[in-house]
């Protein structure tokens, strides 16, 4: 996880070091749990930092591309049910 939490630093996500750490934990569980043939992992975010959108529901490029890589989707309330994933998931 601090493997991933360094080089997460270099993908100019503009993220608090905090929160840097939170990503590369999430990114590396996600990894374990796929390597143990898990796959389409959701979690709900509240922390808009770490939401692949931003507040106006537009998509954060380079965040959307980590999760969606670690074939992870992001909620952004404990209902698990916003935003809604796509069905070919």
């Amino acid at each position: 996880m601090l493997e991933r939490s360094i080089s997460l630093m270099t993908e100019k996500l503009d993220l608090k070091p905090y929160d840097n750490s939170i990503l590369a934990a999430i990114l590396t569980r996600a990894g374990e749990l796929a390597q143990g043939g898990a796959h389409d992992l959701a979690f709900c975010e509240l922390d808009g930092d770490l939401q692949p959108w931003d507040r106006y529901g537009k998509s954060k490029p380079l965040l959307t591309h980590l999760y969606d890589d670690a074939r992870i989707w992001v909620y952004g309330d404990f209902t698990m049910t916003t935003p809604e994933p796509p069905q070919t998931r």
